[in-house]
């Protein structure tokens, strides 16, 4: 596996849970997503795609393009 993806240990540490099903109610609870998961229902999350979660809840988030599509019908 990728040194980038967060391992059980990691998992652990961070929600405070052993449980995967524990796990992912933690990341619904705190970040309003579902995880992607495992067909062993191991999570698969990555420190990148963490790291995110964290600055969009604390507000530190990099702006993203807010660039708006308007249609036309002709």
């Amino acid at each position: 596996m990728s040194e980038h993806l967060m391992d059980a240990a990691d998992l652990e540490r961070v929600t405070g849970k052993k449980r995967y099903s524990k796990q992912a109610e933690w990341f619904k609870a705190s970040f309003g997503i579902d995880v992607v998961r495992c067909a062993d229902g191991t999570l698969i999350m990555t420190w990148a795609q963490f790291d995110a979660l964290l600055a969009k809840k604390s507000g530190t988030a990099p702006a993203g393009n807010s660039a708006t599509v308007e249609l036309c019908y002709d």
